[in-house]
C-alpha cells in the first residue's frame, strides 16, 4: 500500500479521473457537492492512494472548476477522515492506523446491527428476492472492484428498509473511509452473503446479527493486519 507523498498519474488513472468526472457532472446541486463526490470516489477507488499529496490543479482541471470549491471540498473530506490537511504541505489522503480501523469497525457493528434489526422487521419477500439476486451475483463475481460495488448495493438496499437515513449516512461514511484499503488489498471474503439471505427469509434476527458481527470483525482484523504489516515495511 503506497505511502508516497507524490505520485504521478498513470494513463489509466487519468482515464479513470475523466470517467469519474463524467459520472458526477450534472448530478449535484452545487459545485462543492460535485467536487466532494469526485475526490471521494477517486480516493475510494484507489486512484488517489493513502498518503498521496492531492494536487488541487489536477482536481480542478479534471472537473473544469476553480480551486475554490476544491479547497472547500477538501475541508469537508477532512471532517470525514478521508483527507489530512497540513497548512505547510497541503492536503493528502489520510492513512489509517490499525487502532483507527478497529474503531471504525466497532462503530459499524453498532450501527449496522441496529439497522439490520429494523430492516428484518420491515423487509418483505419481494425485497428479499431482490437481495438474493444481488448476493448471488456477488458470490459469483471474481473481480474485487465489482464485488465491493455489489456488496455496497446489497447493504444499501437492505438498510434502506430500516427507514433510518441518518444512521445509514453514518454507516456509508464509515464504509467509505476504509473502501480504498479494501480495493488496494484483497480481503478474505469467504463468509457467504447467501447465508445472510437465508436468515432474512427466516426472519431470524439473532442469527443474522451474529453473522454480521462475525463478518465485520473478520474484515476488520484482516485490514488491521495488512496496515500493521505496511507500517513495519521499510520505505
Amino acid at each position: 500500500m503506497a505511502r508516497t507523498a507524490d505520485k504521478a498519474l498513470s494513463d489509466a488513472d487519468a482515464e479513470n479521473l475523466i470517467r469519474i468526472a463524467g459520472s458526477v457532472r450534472g448530478t449535484f446541486q452545487s459545485v462543492e457537492d460535485m467536487t466532494q463526490a469526485f475526490i471521494r470516489e477517486a480516493i475510494v477507488q484507489g486512484i488517489f492512494l493513502p498518503g498521496q499529496r492531492l494536487n488541487l490543479d489536477t482536481i480542478a482541471e479534471s472537473l473544469g472548476v476553480s480551486r475554490m470549491p476544491v479547497r472547500a471540498s477538501l475541508r469537508q473530506l477532512e471532517n470525514e477522515g478521508l483527507v489530512q490537511i497540513n497548512h505547510h504541505r497541503g492536503a493528502s489522503v489520510s492513512v489509517l492506523r490499525p487502532d483507527e480501523i478497529n474503531e471504525i469497525y466497532e462503530l459499524r457493528i453498532l450501527l449496522e446491527s441496529y439497522l439490520l434489526k429494523l430492516a428484518i422487521a420491515a423487509v418483505d419477500d419481494e425485497q428479499i428476492d431482490h437481495l438474493e439476486s444481488i448476493a448471488h451475483e456477488l458470490e459469483s463475481t471474481p473481480e474485487l472492484g465489482k464485488r465491493l460495488e455489489l456488496r455496497f448495493q446489497l447493504y444499501e438496499t437492505l438498510y434502506r428498509t430500516a427507514a433510518r437515513p441518518r444512521a445509514l449516512a453514518q454507516v456509508n461514511m464509515l464504509r467509505g473511509s476504509v473502501g480504498r484499503y479494501l480495493l488496494l488489498q484483497r480481503v478474505d471474503e469467504q463468509h457467504s452473503h447467501e447465508e445472510l439471505i437465508t436468515q432474512l427469509r427466516a426472519r431470524d434476527t439473532e442469527s443474522a446479527v451474529a453473522w454480521l458481527v462475525i463478518h465485520l470483525r473478520k474484515v476488520s482484523q484482516r485490514l488491521q493486519d495488512i496496515v500493521a504489516t505496511e507500517e513495519k515495511a521499510p520505505v
